[in-house]
């Protein structure tokens, strides 16, 4: 029988690119995305009331699911100061080190107090000032444009794990690989070309393969299929950073099945989140791949599973496998 090719997306936002502009006007800050949940409510006269949270004390007649967009973006550029002479401060919502690279597309009548192009390395759930900007001549109106991309991960992070990765499924029952490295079906990107596809279950409890911190998930969607290309935006996963400064990326799991707030640190074998088939996806499975920023890009890394005896086994189409 020929493998079985299970499709997988990684959430395109990991690496995202913003533009803004200021005209002599403040950009604001970002708005939220949509509500996770949505509440019917009906008041003591009868009126319908609908909100995007709990009222204490009420009982909803209904609660909808609502789904986003994408997944909710941790960082952004906030001017910090006046708009003819602020900072531009870097804020890093995620719970692990950020690159952020910025330029400048137009600048009238201002000076910058850093070369431009540039990037910066803004840690955990911290906040970097960029560069400073000022109007040059108070005569003249002024205006610039600056552009941003940002990437999660140390760039001087070296792959070096210890031991190798414990198999991401529950022990005592073989999985089939269906995709491995270098998968002709769509493994063949910079951010999955050493990912693997394990078919199974949804509802299947997902394991860490090594400890770290969970950096970012997506927790809110309920959508799969390979009908609509939007649905690359739409992959529930957990991203776990390790202490060498790579990260794990565990995708396609189900509707709010994140066992751990963010920032909480796991250990190897526990149970994280349960397997599902959301976003860009043919069938249920899970998606996994290592993963370390490389010149502002996401790069997948090889990498090996532990086996029966504890011996490194790289991971290959077709095989068979079975956590200990």
């Amino acid at each position: 029988m020929p493998p079985v090719f299970t499709r997988a997306a990684i959430p395109r936002q990991l690496r995202t690119s913003c533009l803004l502009a200021l005209l002599l006007l403040f950009a604001p800050l970002p708005e939220g995305l949509r509500a996770e949940k949505l509440y019917k409510y009906v008041d003591d006269e009868g009126h319908i009331v609908f909100t995007d949270r709990e009222l204490g004390g009420e009982q909803a007649v209904s609660v909808q699911q609502v789904e986003k967009e994408r997944a909710e973006r941790r960082f952004f550029m906030q001017l910090r100061g006046a708009r003819s002479d602020g900072t531009l401060q870097a804020v890093n919502q995620y719970f692990g080190p950020v690159e952020v690279r910025l330029e400048m597309e137009e600048a009238t009548n201002i000076v910058f107090d850093h070369h431009l192009p540039a990037s910066f390395l803004v840690p955990a759930r911290g906040e970097l000032p960029t560069i400073r900007i000022r109007q040059s001549s108070k005569r003249r109106g002024y205006s610039y444009r600056y552009a941003y991309t940002y990437v999660p991960g140390d760039p001087e992070a070296v792959h070096a794990p210890i031991l190798p990765y414990r198999l991401p499924v529950p022990a005592g029952r073989p999985y089939r690989i269906s995709q491995a490295f270098n998968g002709e079906f769509s493994h063949y990107d910079e951010q999955n070309l050493y990912a693997v596809d394990i078919p199974m279950d949804e509802g299947t409890p997902i394991h860490a393969a090594r400890a770290g911190v969970i950096m970012d998930v997506a927790n809110d969607f309920f959508t799969g299929g390979t009908e609509d290309v939007s649905l690359e935006e739409k992959a529930n996963y957990v991203r776990i950073l390790h202490d060498d400064g790579t990260m794990a990326v565990y995708a396609h799991l189900q509707l709010e099945s994140l066992q751990f707030p963010l920032g909480t640190r796991v250990r190897r074998g526990q149970v994280i989140a349960l397997s599902g088939n959301t976003g860009f996806s043919s069938g249920p499975h899970l998606h996994f791949v290592i993963q370390k920023n490389v010149g502002m890009k996401l790069f997948s890394i090889p990498f090996a599973f532990s086996g029966a005896q504890g011996e490194a086994l790289t991971p290959e189409a077709g095989m068979t496998i079975a956590a200990n």
